[in-house]
């Protein structure tokens, strides 16, 4: 009866065992202080952010890579693979119960004394059985806190995949619209030297100008129709990154992306950029939550690492029947148990023991510094896209009112030219610079639209308040 006492004191003092090693407590950060106008930045923090363009073309590309990419689907399956191990974990801290039988026949001397006597004997036996392992110092549950820990950081790191490429795509798709205007408006002002050099050989040809005016305004047409070839092939690039972006066949890949939406002149319409930082940044940023949770199974790992140092205690037992003869084998008296306890205490292991208690500190020495650097470049981020989304704004209007006013002196240079008040060497160059204040409104509008992109990707993109970031389909 003693060690049935002593077992069952040992089961009732399992709840109340102590976990060794350090509990988590969230690091202390100097922060910034932080605006709560969840009303500004909800345009910014929606699950679906890329909604703020208004763009069908948009949304539909979105949804398709959210399905389709294979880089998402790796962080899923990653996923699935850190629950599948994490339920490992658990089960370890449970009872292990089986069940086996057995059959067998063998030979068995009848008498010592007299050689070459023996018969032949038959067993059967079936029996059920259990292991467990006391966690006494907590081993098992810091283990299992690590594993959890580790299936949130797997999470956030899906939600950060989730963030990056929702972002990428629509980072791309700007792009692609910006090379569409910019290749628009070459092959608009290439039409334009077409004219001017028909124009011009006509004129050298009647003795009324000179062979140098004709060949410099040859010359401005051969560089501009090559800026309409580099920006034709940095279309097709485009498209294809995007089709590959999609997770489109090989075969859509190859054919590009064709499908049309709005101009970049109709994207430009943005909401309220905010002021302040909001207060709940460190929970709405996934890298911030995956590096959390990564230094969380660490600080866990310390603890597992310091209880390999005590006694394991490992309970057995089995419970069933054997006999030789089968009919008889689930008969009262061919019952048979058995019950044990084993101690083991490490002594001597070679250092080994406390080197991975070392190698575990320093680990979480490693992973708390990543975190704080994770929440610096958040709120670096977060600065920079907020500064950059009223600077920009500003940018893009003088890039505007450039570009109009070079589209009223191109106008007026033609009209001067032709009553001979302008040289064709000063039409030239305001047609010129005409060229490059429209290319430089298109690149002004697209990095409008990026700084939007980054302004929800550093505020975490995806969030909203009822249930974390969006899950992906």
């Amino acid at each position: 009866m003693l060690r049935y006492r002593i077992i069952f004191l040992l089961i009732f003092l399992l709840p109340v065992a102590c976990a060794m090693g350090p509990d988590y407590i969230r690091p202390e950060l100097m922060l910034p202080p932080a605006s709560d106008n969840a009303s500004v930045h909800a345009p910014f923090t929606a699950a679906d952010w890329w909604k703020l363009f208004n763009d069908p073309t948009l949304d539909r590309i979105e949804n398709e890579a959210l399905i389709y990419n294979r880089d998402l689907k790796i962080a899923m399956a990653r996923v699935d693979e850190a629950r599948a191990l994490a339920r490992i974990v658990l089960a370890d801290r449970l009872p292990a119960v089986g069940i086996g039988a057995d059959a067998g026949r063998g030979r068995f001397l009848k008498e010592a004394a007299i050689p070459n006597r023996s018969r032949t004997r038959e067993t059967f036996d079936a029996f059920g059985f259990a292991s467990f392992e006391l966690d006494l110092w907590g081993k098992y549950r810091r283990l299992d806190e690590a594993a959890r820990a580790e299936l949130l950081a797997t999470r956030s790191a899906r939600d950060a995949v989730q963030l990056t490429l929702t972002a990428d795509v629509a980072t791309l798709y700007f792009y692609l619209r910006t090379l569409e205007t910019q290749t628009r408006i070459a092959r608009d002002h290439l039409e334009t030297y077409d004219k001017s050099c028909e124009l011009y050989r006509k004129r050298y040809r009647a003795g009324y100008i000179q062979e140098l005016d004709l060949r410099r305004i040859e010359a401005d047409r051969l560089e501009t129709k090559a800026l309409v070839y580099r920006r034709e092939n940095a279309l097709s690039q485009a498209g294809t990154a995007l089709a590959m972006l999609l997770g489109r066949s090989p075969r859509d890949i190859v054919q590009g992306f064709s499908e049309e939406g709005k101009t970049l002149e109709q994207l430009s319409t943005f909401p309220c950029i905010p002021e302040n930082i909001p207060s709940d940044l460190l929970s709405r940023r996934p890298d911030i939550r995956r590096d959390e949770g990564i230094l969380m199974a660490a600080n866990a790992r310390i603890g597992a690492a310091r209880a390999a140092f005590f006694p394991s205690i490992n309970l057995t037992g089995q419970y069933g029947f054997i006999s030789s003869d089968f009919q008889n084998l689930f008969t009262d008296s061919t019952n048979v148990w058995n019950m044990a306890g084993a101690l083991t205490q490490p002594i001597f292991e070679g250092g080994r023991l406390y080197a991975r208690e070392k190698a575990a500190k320093a680990r979480q020495k490693q992973m708390l510094a990543r975190y704080e650097q994770t929440v610096q470049n958040a709120f670096r981020e977060t600065r920079d896209a907020l500064v950059a989304g009223t600077k920009i704004t500003q940018a893009l209007d003088a890039s505007l009112k450039r570009a109009q006013a070079m589209r009223r002196s191109l106008v007026l240079s033609q009209k001067q030219h032709a009553y001979g008040h302008i040289s064709m060497i000063d039409e030239l160059d305001i047609q010129r610079r005409s060229l490059l204040a429209e290319l430089e409104l298109s690149y002004a509008r697209q990095n409008q639209l990026d700084t939007v992109i980054a302004l929800c990707r550093a505020m975490g993109g995806g969030w909203h308040a009822q249930t974390g970031f969006s899950q992906t389909p």
